[in-house]
């Protein structure tokens, strides 16, 4: 299944605050738990803090 996920990003990688906010598509199966493996991909493809990352609304 494919959903749809808008983010806010609130600081960049040097800790700096910034805010940038955005959507992408995940694929998920079913029981999985989007919000925490959204927050730490697009941490990762950042390279930010997975903390920086506010998952703000979900579509499926």
């Amino acid at each position: 299944m494919n959903v749809k996920v808008h983010y806010r990003i609130t600081q960049d990688r040097a800790g700096l605050p910034q805010d940038f906010s955005g959507a992408r598509r995940f694929a998920t199966s079913e029981g999985q738990a989007i919000e925490d493996l959204a927050r730490k991909q697009l941490a990762a493809d950042w390279q930010i803090p997975a903390s920086a990352v506010e998952i703000c609304r979900v579509e499926h």
